[in-house]
């Protein structure tokens, strides 16, 4: 017998927590679906806060590699091929490290009898939770190979968004570490040499020069103090967007940024309708579909949305009402969802608006990435600017005095 803790989300939409006695998690999870509870979580013992796993970065697949599995599974279940031979030839075919693991320890969990949805939803998986009740829901509809190929395309579309951001942050981190690298060149060789020599010359150095060296000590002196306070500023960052009220002020704050906040909430958008489409298509009741959705979400504000409009289901009321309310959602996807819920067209008009913010997500990435370029270039500029007319006054001053 094992101690588990698990996270479920009850019939009003609650979350609960708990611990439970089992043989493994499967029995936890048979039982929490008798308590009429929707498992989110479920962790073996009790983990302390300082402990070494608290340290340990959790392992977790790529959205790329999870779509190619999906469509490996895809082609298996429609061809007849037994599982576990299957699986096998996929472990032996799978050169992604991680990937394989996972694959081989899928193929283990099913030889012993457990279905395959089972094996992913075990302790250590590294398939995301949604994959795994999703297969469970393809496995009781006897639609796993449909289900299969929804995923690969519902993960694919995340590794497209993900390169999109990936590929929207490269040019600006390169910019950004050739400016240190150059300031850095400045003040620790050139700057001193040339001040020294500007020295003893007995020039005197100008205004802006002396104001960069002080700058240029200042950084060298206290080193260690500016990183040391910068690393404790990150720290608490990091700590407080992980709480309720910090991932709040954090995602309400970016989605008043210009532009950024724009692309980012046609991101969950384009999240909240595909994921949607997907879960209702599978055969997933509304409600519980967006209890997935609110848990998968990664947008405080975006989550309330979607919790008014679950408490406006069970009331009895519309979906499209109770979640405008928090005024974050889009005109147009309410618009839609509206029209959709009256002509009972609902899962057509998903698929369309997830397509159309994926387009317009796109847009939007490309447009930063625009806007960021010049306003980089400007910027750093400005400041290698400053740096050589603070090096080269003192230098016509240098040789203005040999003339003399």
């Amino acid at each position: 017998m094992g101690h588990y803790r698990y996270r479920a989300i009850d019939s009003r939409g609650k979350r609960v927590t708990g611990t439970y006695e089992g043989e493994n998690e499967t029995v936890v999870y048979q039982y929490l679906k008798s308590e009429n509870l929707l498992p989110v979580a479920i962790e073996k013992g009790r983990r302390k806060f300082f402990s070494k796993q608290s340290f340990t970065l959790e392992k977790k697949l790529k959205s790329r590699a999870v779509s190619h599995f999906c469509r490996q599974m895809a082609v298996v279940t429609k061809s007849g091929v037994n599982l576990i031979k299957a699986l096998d030839m996929m472990q032996d075919q799978t050169r992604d490290k991680l990937t394989n693991l996972e694959v081989g320890r899928i193929y283990q969990a099913v030889q012993t009898g457990k279905s395959i949805s089972e094996a992913m939803n075990e302790t250590g998986s590294l398939m995301p939770p949604l994959l795994s009740s999703m297969v469970a829901t393809g496995e009781a509809s006897g639609r796993i190979e449909e289900m299969f190929r929804n995923m690969a395309d519902y993960y694919e579309r995340e590794h497209r968004i993900g390169q999109k951001i990936k590929s929207a942050s490269i040019y600006p981190t390169i910019m950004v570490v050739m400016a240190i690298g150059i300031l850095t060149f400045f003040f620790n060789f050139l700057l001193p040499q040339l001040i020294n020599m500007i020295t003893l010359s007995g020039g005197e150095l100008p205004f802006i020069t002396r104001v960069v060296m002080g700058i240029a000590e200042f950084g060298s002196q206290y080193f260690f103090v500016i990183l040391f306070i910068f690393s404790g500023i990150l720290l608490f960052l990091s700590r407080y967007f992980k709480t309720v009220k910090g991932r709040w002020v954090k995602d309400q704050g970016l989605s008043r940024v210009p532009v950024i906040g724009k692309t980012l909430k046609d991101v969950t958008m384009m999240h909240f309708a595909h994921d949607l489409y997907l879960l209702m298509k599978s055969g997933l009741p509304l409600v519980e579909s967006l209890r997935y959705i609110k848990n998968n979400m990664n947008n405080a504000v975006a989550e309330k949305a979607i919790e008014e409009g679950i408490n406006g289901l069970l009331r009895g009321g519309s979906l499209s009402d109770h979640i405008q309310k928090t005024g974050y959602f889009d005109n147009m996807l309410l618009q839609m969802l509206t029209i959709g819920e009256e002509t009972g067209e609902l899962e057509m008009l998903l698929a369309e608006m997830a397509d159309y913010y994926e387009r317009e997500a796109n847009a939007g990435f490309d447009k930063i990435l625009a806007l960021v370029e010049p306003a980089l270039l400007i910027v750093i500029g400005l400041v290698i600017s400053v740096v050589i007319i603070s090096v080269m006054l003192p230098m016509m001053d240098m040789v203005r005095h040999l003339k003399q």
